[in-house]
């Protein structure tokens, strides 16, 4: 019987590594509903297999993705990217409250979900300046208080000094924002001050 249990919690680790794998910010409590197991038995299994918590993981790859930023700084950026492979691909989180709300309401303004979406477009772009060039947008669905907005950032094809980045925004499962940007690098030896 107890080689028949190990031989269960082997197939559960293999799974919940590979759940993160694909969803690095997936909570205990996600990782226990797609298991079928306690919150409590996802902290053991998580302990034994030494991975951090939700609040460390988004640390530490807030951490590494900064270090790889070159055409913004994470004070320019709205969310914390903690995702970049620059000219492939980024996620960034953004956290809503009361402050991104149109007043007397809890939608959150479309244009920080724009700007959200912009932004990490331009950061996922491995240049020493970049610029959105054009840009194709589509909400779908609101976002309300409270919201985990995660923003996915792949890029496409690139021709001279432009890059076709494609922006996928989720409030939960729900897609809320789909956009296509023109990100444009510029020659920034240029002066561009009025």
């Amino acid at each position: 019987m107890s080689e028949e249990r190990s031989q269960i919690k082997q197939i559960r680790h293999k799974r919940l590594i590979g759940l993160l794998d694909s969803d690095p910010l997936m909570s205990d409590k996600g990782l226990a509903l797609e298991l079928g197991v306690s919150v409590g038995t996802i902290r053991l299994d998580r302990d034994a297999l030494n991975v951090p918590g939700l609040r460390e993981r988004t640390r530490l790859m807030a951490e590494r993705a900064s270090s790889r930023l070159t055409s913004m700084r994470q004070e320019e950026i709205l969310g914390e990217i903690v995702e970049l492979e620059p000219n492939r691909r980024a996620l960034s989180v953004f956290r809503t409250n009361r402050e991104y709300a149109f007043r007397h309401t809890n939608l959150i303004a479309d244009h920080y979900i724009y700007a959200q979406a912009a932004t990490l477009a331009i950061a996922v772009v491995r240049e020493a300046l970049a610029i959105v060039g054009a840009a194709r947008v589509q909400f779908s669905r609101s976002a309300y208080v409270g919201d985990k907005l995660a923003a996915i950032a792949k890029v496409g094809t690139h021709k001279d000094n432009k890059y076709a980045v494609s922006v996928h925004t989720r409030a939960g499962e729900r897609e809320i924002f789909v956009a296509r940007f023109v990100v444009v690098a510029i020659d920034s030896t240029l002066n561009y001050e009025a």
